[in-house]
């Protein structure tokens, strides 16, 4: 199938890539479930709060047992009470950790490139970065995506990318090895160099068929 590109001039072209790369049919529910596996795997789960006998203050009763007309109560850190301790709360250990098979975490991430390709960019120009702010924004002005959220990957660290992309909100510069399912479905844009969308295709298709 084509794919939009971006020719050294800064014009608009088209370019050959893999169907069983970015024409797939799609597939809702692997989608959904390998996003929901990257979005819990990012919880860090450290929230806690303190249980009755860890709140600051004092364990007298709060009032005598019997003849006062109220309920029976020990110390003021029981949870009913303001400044009390919490019931069932976080803990700061809760471990959010999900799995996904590499089979399907492949599979997801050729689906969301396949549903992305309206909005998929290959370009060889990223070699001839100077690491200016000023060549950068150029380039997504001539792609017209100035202000969408754009996902650029790179073949390897490409330093001064990095550097003319740094200054530039809502763009995620990354090496094409990193892409992940989770990148590709929340981006308005994703910009590929020739070099990563190569490695892509043969790292992809070698899981796919194995």
């Amino acid at each position: 199938m084509k794919i939009k590109s971006i020719t050294p001039t800064n014009k608009l072209s088209t370019i050959t890539v893999n169907d069983e790369i970015f024409g797939v049919s799609a597939n809702g529910q692997l989608l959904s479930q390998a996003i929901r596996v990257y979005l819990s795997n990012k919880r860090q789960g450290t929230s806690k709060v303190k249980t009755r006998g860890e709140v600051t203050g004092s364990r007298r009763k709060i009032w005598k047992q019997k003849g006062t007309g109220n309920a029976r109560h020990c110390a003021k850190s029981a949870p009913i009470f303001v400044g009390g301790g919490v019931a069932h709360g976080p803990t700061g250990l809760e471990n959010w950790t999900l799995k996904l098979s590499k089979h399907m975490k492949k599979k997801a991430l050729i689906v969301a490139l396949s549903l992305q390709s309206e909005n998929i960019f290959i370009t060889d120009n990223l070699a001839d970065f100077d690491g200016k702010t000023k060549t950068a924004a150029k380039l997504l002005k001539d792609l017209s995506i100035s202000g969408k959220k754009v996902l650029l990957a790179t073949n390897g660290n490409n330093e001064l990318v990095r550097r003319a992309f740094g200054n530039i909100q809502r763009v995620n510069v990354m090496e094409g090895s990193l892409v992940n399912v989770l990148d590709v479905a929340s981006s308005d844009a994703i910009i590929f160099s020739k070099d990563a969308v190569k490695s892509l295709e043969k790292r992809l298709m070698k899981k796919v068929k194995s």
